[in-house]
């Protein structure tokens, strides 16, 4: 695991473009093109205020965790939400697990934020069952908040203290 470069994007743009374009984990429905990486990676992240860390197999990036706002105002600053993607053929080796127990140490570290939220589109029962393993507590359940391929989706929030 390590702190991603500008040079990842396009492996990391990869991984992502999977999940926007064959998947309701993300609700995202378009693509982000090279400059909306680029831009969010020169953001915040370069910046310091967030982190976007990946996992290499063999020299090349199979997945990848980032943090993010958790919500545009200011009073939630020192909450930050986190997602995890992993390359489609590289799922099921813990790289996730790996990416996530690192970036949780560093924000721990880190003393900046307070609280940890995931957000999680149901029905996902690997996706639950992966951040009760980290020590994220299920908050609430909005239903039928997405809309992604025709059907509607639930969204269950997790959180973690830090």
């Amino acid at each position: 695991m390590r702190h991603a470069a500008a040079g990842d994007l396009p492996a990391v743009a990869a991984i992502y473009t999977h999940y926007v374009l064959r998947t309701t984990t993300t609700f995202n429905t378009e693509v982000r093109t090279p400059r909306q990486w680029r831009e969010r990676f020169e953001g915040p992240i370069a910046r310091g205020g967030h982190r976007l860390l990946v996992a290499e197999v063999a020299g090349e990036v199979t997945g990848f965790v980032e943090t993010q706002r958790f919500r545009p105002k200011a009073a939630y600053d020192r909450s930050v939400e986190l997602s995890v993607y992993v390359a489609p053929d590289a799922t099921g080796h813990g790289l996730g697990g790996a990416l996530y127990g690192e970036l949780l140490r560093q924000l721990e570290d880190d003393q900046r934020f307070h609280r940890a939220y995931a957000i999680v589109a149901l029905p996902n029962p690997t996706s639950v069952r992966f951040h009760e393993r980290w020590g994220f507590v299920h908050r609430g359940t909005l239903t039928q908040a997405g809309h992604k391929f025709g059907r509607y989706l639930d969204v269950a929030y997790f959180e973690r203290a830090l």
